[in-house]
């Protein structure tokens, strides 16, 4: 008997004390506030750092702890503890704004002297690409060619994902990698003979460069530019070929008949470098909530070598002879309209001393 009763005893006890630490939990920002209006710092400091310690506090209650414990410090001259609570208040709540907060001014003196920026960024970025093909030089095998179409690109969707390091408030190191599909076409004609080009390039796309921001970090909406490389790594090359010629059969009676030919998924891989490097520089805006950003741009990308391989333009002879096809040199440009989605990791840096 007694033993049910010792047990029973200590579940009471516990629950007890469950409940007494609840409590006091539950109303350790109003405790400590008491404290801080009577001016007893110490123990107002020693309650909340207990409190952040072993209670569960939403993150707008840790935001009211730090900001009565910087205050409290603030009261006792404490330059550390001044320090170290700016910097978890800014770890808890990146987008924390001076305007939100009413009390001495101290706190606003000291909280101008940090600034805090997206240290470390990772997301994705969906978008939207316009791809052009420029000729620069042009080969032709047939006589009396009446157009030189240029080649038609398709325009597709694609998501890529991407890295940035913000290594001081203002310029970050960005990377953006993908994989995406490349389709382009071309017609060539005379009086006599029609040829259609169609070709898929399927690329591993590397992009890497800088950003600038325009604003401090401080502000949630952030215009940036950006410069740097996008590279091309060629995975996969198909052609197909059509050719239809005019073939007059009785030269003085006029009849004509056609003649077709059809080649499908030739591999063209090493007819194309399979290496292409750009130039890349673009604009955009990013608009941060917490932890959060979303934003948008647009960058452009022009290759600085040909998307054919200039040395490999007659390896393939039975094109030549079957389908009178041989490569122009041609160069990539690439827009893309993006939409921008992070998580980012923050740092905060403290101003003026230089010690972070």
């Amino acid at each position: 008997m007694n033993k049910w009763i010792y047990i029973l005893l200590s579940i009471l006890i516990s629950f007890g004390q469950q409940l007494v630490a609840q409590n006091s939990c539950d109303n350790i920002i109003e405790d400590a506030s008491d404290l801080y209006s009577s001016g007893r710092y110490e123990e107002c400091i020693a309650m909340l750092e207990n409190g952040l310690n072993t209670c569960s506090l939403t993150k707008s209650r840790k935001e009211n702890a730090y900001v009565i414990l910087i205050n409290a410090n603030i009261e006792k001259d404490s330059l550390p503890g001044i320090d170290k609570n700016f910097r978890l208040l800014l770890k808890n709540n990146p987008a924390f704004k001076i305007k939100d907060y009413s009390g001495p001014d101290d706190f606003k003196k000291y909280y101008n002297n940090y600034y805090v920026y997206p240290k470390l960024s990772i997301g994705i970025r969906p978008h939207y690409c316009t791809p052009s093909i420029l000729s620069t030089a042009t080969y032709q095998i047939m006589p009396n060619i009446k157009n030189q179409t240029e080649y038609k690109t398709a325009p597709f969707f694609n998501t890529n994902f991407l890295l940035e390091f913000r290594a001081i408030e203002k310029i970050s190191f960005f990377a953006d990698a993908g994989y995406y599909t490349l389709n382009f076409n071309r017609e060539l004609r005379n009086d006599y003979w029609i040829m259609e080009s169609f070709e898929k390039l399927k690329f591993l796309q590397l992009d890497f460069g800088n950003k600038y921001y325009f604003l401090k970090s401080k502000k949630k909406f952030n215009f940036y530019m950006m410069g740097g490389f996008s590279n091309q790594y060629l995975k996969k090359s198909s052609l197909n070929l059509t050719q239809t010629k005019t073939v007059v059969n009785e030269v003085y009676s006029g009849i004509e008949t056609k003649e077709y030919n059809f080649l499908s998924n030739f591999n063209s891989q090493k007819l194309r470098n399979p290496y292409v490097v750009s130039v890349l520089f673009g604009a955009g805006a990013v608009y941060r909530v917490g932890y959060f950003g979303i934003g948008a741009d647009f960058r452009t990308s022009i290759s600085a070598n040909t998307l054919n391989n200039q040395s490999a333009r007659f390896l393939e002879p039975d094109l030549i002879n079957n389908f009178s096809y041989i490569d122009s040199d041609f160069r990539l440009i690439k827009t893309d309209y993006s939409l921008i989605i992070t998580y980012s990791l923050y740092k905060v840096k403290r101003k003026k001393t230089g010690r972070s």
